[in-house]
């Protein structure tokens, strides 16, 4: 019965599951579109963190870039976590 019913369904079923795999690769996509912003973010902060160290920038300029990038990183968090309410779990 399963091959029988999969062969009669198969012009019903067929679009429906093109459509679920569409979905699930856009889904994939923005997810790792959306851990390259983040690793993008953290490693801005590295380098604030080493122009700070060298002597490059002072420390107030420091404290305002800072201050900016980690509101970025929030931001994606968040835009991140309620697109996919599993990426705070693996956020934490």
């Amino acid at each position: 019965m399963g091959l029988l019913a999969n062969v009669l369904l198969a012009p019903i079923m067929a679009p429906y599951a093109g459509v679920r795999f569409v979905l699930n690769a856009l889904r994939e996509q923005a997810e790792s579109e959306s851990f390259d912003v983040e690793k993008a973010l953290q490693e801005e902060l590295r380098a604030l963190n080493m122009r700070l160290e060298v002597g490059e920038i002072s420390e107030q300029e420091f404290e305002t870039k800072e201050a900016e990038v980690l509101e970025k990183l929030r931001a994606s968090r968040s835009e991140a976590a309620s697109s996919n309410p599993s990426a705070t779990e693996q956020a934490t």
